[in-house]
């Protein structure tokens, strides 16, 4: 399989994964049981709000991670449209193919 089409299999997942209600059920509860534990902190806990704050920036990144995924998906998907049609296009063009 080219890397164009696995780029856009894995874009297609990541859409899939990102689309699904659970995972937005599970991402908005997650961030919110963070952002719960940062404002119960006392003022002296730099350490676990720092810690927190991490937990909180990982899965952002892991979050981000599947929207670029899902973003390469579409241009890969975008670029095969493009090269089919561009096929064919030149066979149409090809004297007697008419």
């Amino acid at each position: 399989m080219s890397n164009l089409y696995k780029e856009r299999e894995l874009g297609e997942e990541a859409g899939r994964i990102l689309r699904s209600p659970l995972w937005a059920e599970a991402w908005a509860a997650y961030r919110l049981r963070i952002l719960e534990e940062i404002e119960a902190a006392p003022s002296n806990a730099d350490d676990k709000v720092m810690h927190l704050k991490r937990l909180l920036a990982a899965c952002t990144a892991a979050k981000l991670h599947l929207e670029r995924i899902m973003k390469e998906g579409a241009v890969a998907a975008a670029s095969i449209e493009f090269d089919n049609r561009k096929v064919t296009n030149i066979g149409a063009m090809r004297p007697g193919s008419r």
